[in-house]
């Protein structure tokens, strides 16, 4: 390692712990001045790096953003903080207090644009740290990515039925990056799997479940909070914000369309609506032969 490199990681720890009992105002000052000295944007990366206490990953419309919203409203309600809109942000809320964790949100790898042979066979960037990661049944979740795909993305032009076979970003590279963290989840220094379908089943329980895997402890009041801000229709009308529509990422494509959505339907075994018995016997025998029984799904 470069001298430079040793010297950077050093100042960024120092960093860390400064920066951790700033108050927000003082730390949003602190990053508007540090980008104009010479290596302060390299210093910064270096601290975000090193800052991060969990990883909630996903592969594409798997409910991420539904989590999500949920999640940020129980840190606001435990930490007592001001509402905050940080959808667009990759980090939940910016980590405003010291005692807050700090969760990073990535689609890990980008496998939507990627064929299995080009995903990363390792996660050894998540060493060290915890890892959330949200699955969802193949089945749903493909539906949702075809509109994705040519809803929102248009970048696919086929039916539902091209969809499902098609190499890139679809049924084979959601099968590999489920398998492969099957097969790295010893990597991180823990691994929480969380299934969509669950969180359905008893949101109360899973989002508990989360918030004591990154270390906290909360009220009853805080998960219903929690629960009650990421109802379907408090989720729709995010999506119809014009602060949030403004940066593009929640603005639906066509508002009378409601295919066009980021939050289609929020429902479990929806697939059936759009796919036909040959399709749906497709996906069946891919997940009972290929799909790795770690994540529960070849009971079908």
């Amino acid at each position: 390692m470069h001298k430079l490199q040793r010297e950077t990681m050093k100042a960024a720890k120092v960093l860390r712990k400064t920066i951790k009992q700033l108050s927000p105002r003082e730390r949003a000052a602190f990053y508007r001045i540090a980008q104009h000295f010479p290596g302060g944007k390299t210093l910064l990366r270096w601290y975000h790096d090193s800052s991060i206490d969990a990883y909630l990953l996903s592969f594409p419309k798997c409910g991420r953003t539904w989590l999500r919203v949920m999640l940020e409203r129980a840190l606001i309600v435990h930490f007592g903080l001001e509402k905050v809109e940080s959808l667009e942000s990759n980090v939940l809320l910016g980590n405003p207090g010291p005692q807050m964790p700090t969760i990073k949100i990535v689609h890990d790898d980008h496998p939507q644009f990627k064929t299995p042979a080009e995903l990363t066979p390792n996660k050894k960037t998540y060493q060290g740290v915890k890892v959330i990661l949200l699955v969802r049944d193949m089945r749903d979740a493909l539906v949702s990515n075809y509109f994705q795909a040519t809803k929102r993305r248009n970048s696919f032009t086929g039916d539902l039925s091209s969809f499902i076979r098609y190499d890139r970003g679809s049924t084979d590279t959601f099968i590999r990056f489920y398998n492969i963290w099957a097969e790295n989840r010893h990597v991180p220094a823990d691994f929480l799997p969380v299934r969509y379908e669950n969180i359905h089943a008893d949101v109360e329980r899973e989002l508990r479940r989360i918030l004591e895997f990154v270390g906290l402890r909360v009220e009853e009041d805080t998960i219903r909070a929690a629960i009650d801000c990421g109802r379907f229709d408090n989720m729709r009308k995010l999506e119809t914000n014009e602060l949030l529509q403004a940066t593009g990422r929640l603005k639906p494509k066509d508002k009378d369309d409601r295919e066009s959505y980021k939050t289609r339907r929020g429902k479990v075994g929806g697939f059936v609506e759009y796919l036909n018995e040959s399709d749906i016997a497709y996906l069946n025998e891919k997940m009972r032969t290929q799909l790795s029984s770690y994540y529960g799904y070849q009971d079908l």
